[in-house]
Order: structure tokens, then C-alpha cells, then sequence
């Protein structure tokens, strides 16, 4: 379990920070795509845009 908490950009408004650890890179990668709407097509191996779920 990671620790999580909501942050204020100025420009962005809040999006959601993840605290790593040693070796959590590939998460942090992850969560980051995640946050932008995006997803990696395993196939190519390039971004595409998903969009963001609305919670």
C-alpha cells in the first residue's frame, strides 16, 4: 500500500501525488500516464489518449 495525498497546482488544479519508495518507478510512471489520460499501447509501445474517468 502507498501513500497517496492531493496536492494544488496552480495551473493544473488538484491531482492526485503518490509518495514512492526505493524501486517504485515503473508505478510512478504509471500513475502519472494515469493522471494525464493517458495508457501505453503494448503493441507500439506509444501513448494514446484514453481521456479522464469522471469520479
Amino acid at each position: 500500500m502507498r501513500s497517496v495525498s492531493l496536492v494544488t497546482i496552480r495551473y493544473e488544479g488538484d491531482v492526485e501525488v503518490v509518495f514512492g519508495e526505493s524501486g517504485d518507478a515503473e508505478v510512478l510512471g504509471v500513475t502519472a500516464l494515469e493522471t494525464l489520460g493517458l495508457e501505453i499501447v503494448s503493441v507500439s509501445g506509444k501513448l494514446k489518449y484514453v481521456g479522464h474517468l469522471a469520479l
